[in-house]
């Protein structure tokens, strides 16, 4: 209906409404209430395609959340599309909701959140090195590598294994 105001087509119809309703019974009164209503309607509308398109993102979305809220975080965590919730609150919201939500671990922690096996139905949420900030994509990267070759026992391990700053 939007794309017929443009091209102004909704106005060959209005007679024929106003017609048909006079036919039936209906004062010109109403009939030009029915017809404001269709114009301010094509002021916003859109297509049932288009609707069922902005609908399934938010049914998905709602049904990760209430079925796999873990994997529906870590997916979050990764992603950020919002940028409104911080990734915080975005984890406080997950623990309400029974998510066990892990730490950064230097031996086991990936760039990106991951689930891992749980005591509970669902998986826990790993946090992945991309929330400590300051810390760049290339040096959580070397951490990965060295540590497949010799987990970390401890800090001067890690010292040891890998220079985590660039030198010039």
């Amino acid at each position: 209906m939007a794309a017929w105001k443009r091209k102004g087509g909704l106005e060959k119809f209005e007679e024929k409404l106003q017609t048909g309703m006079a036919e039936r019974g209906y004062t010109a009164d109403f009939a030009t209430g029915i017809i404001g209503q269709i114009r301010g309607f094509a002021e916003y509308s859109f297509s049932e395609s288009h609707a069922a398109g902005f609908a399934l993102l938010p049914y998905a979305s709602s049904w990760m959340k209430c079925h796999k809220p873990a994997a529906f975080l870590a997916a979050l965590l990764n992603s950020k599309p919002m940028r409104f919730y911080s990734s915080s609150q975005l984890m406080q919201d997950a623990g309400r909701h029974g998510v066990e939500v892990r730490g950064v671990d230097i031996n086991i922690s990936d760039w990106d959140a991951k689930l891992e096996p749980s005591e509970s139905a669902q998986p826990a949420v790993r946090l992945g090195f991309n929330l400590i900030r300051g810390m760049e994509r290339e040096a959580a990267l070397r951490i990965e590598e060295a540590r497949a070759i010799l987990p970390f026992k401890n800090f001067r391990d890690l010292v040891s294994a890998l220079p985590l700053m660039h030198r010039n």
